[in-house]
């Protein structure tokens, strides 16, 4: 009968070392962070330039990318990364986002998501296509038509010092009523951009497209014209 006992406890401490071994041989595939599944081979570089950190977790962070809306990322950090809430993240010219896993884990109503995990990898030169692509802008070589001759009300602030603002449409009783032209304003040199700011077009100029901006909302891509006065 202890024979059996003996051989039965076995059984059941190989069993345990078994998935304790798998355990820790996950953690270890997966940096040691609990929810975190690595690829084999890291994937393609992905179309987002900007990341708003929302949650720093022990080991990475939960970030929007692109603004507020976007898609959500788990970012495993380089060696000298350090996050914090509501960091917002800029990529260099020659950094690109990888796909690199997935990342499992629990909202605060309980429901489980699973988001894509990535890297920042420095060294990147980024594909080009009809001009100079930086942080989501896309620069002509010339300049193109007059978008519109009209006043416009900044909407946000970049961190670039570029604004995203619309075309003031009219102007009632101190009012200011938009339409639904969205441009981004250039910043240039000596000019500080604010939210409400009403930016005049000169005289004898226009808003003239000098490229596009791509950008996330609420989970979908938008594309708006980049504008400059001449």
């Amino acid at each position: 009968m202890k024979k059996w006992v003996v051989y039965l406890l076995g059984i059941i401490t190989g069993i345990i070392l078994t998935f304790v071994f798998a355990f820790y041989a996950n953690l270890s595939d997966n940096s040691g962070i609990i929810g975190l599944e690595m690829f084999e081979e890291p994937g393609d570089y992905m179309e987002y330039s900007q990341f708003e950190v929302f949650q720093v977790i022990e080991g990475g962070a939960l970030a929007h990318a692109a603004d507020f809306f976007g898609v959500i990322v788990f970012i495993i950090p380089n060696e000298e990364q350090r996050f914090y809430d509501d960091q917002k993240i800029v990529l260099k010219s020659d950094q690109c986002a990888q796909h690199v896993g997935t990342y499992r884990y629990s909202t605060k109503m309980e429901i489980e998501k699973t988001v894509p995990a990535i890297r920042i990898i420095d060294g990147v030169e980024r594909p080009k296509s009809d001009g100079v692509i930086t942080s989501g802008k896309t620069l002509f070589d010339k300049p193109g038509e007059c978008v519109s001759r009209k006043n416009f009300e900044v909407q946000e602030v970049l961190e670039s010092g570029d604004a995203i603002a619309l075309e003031i449409r009219e102007t009632i009783a101190g009012h200011i009523f938009t339409s639904d032209l969205e441009v981004l304003i250039l910043a240039h040199e000596g000019n500080n951009f604010y939210n409400k700011q009403v930016i005049k077009a000169p005289q004898g100029k226009c808003a003239r497209q000098v490229g596009n901006y791509k950008y996330q909302e609420y989970g979908t891509t938008k594309v708006i014209p980049i504008i400059d006065f001449k």
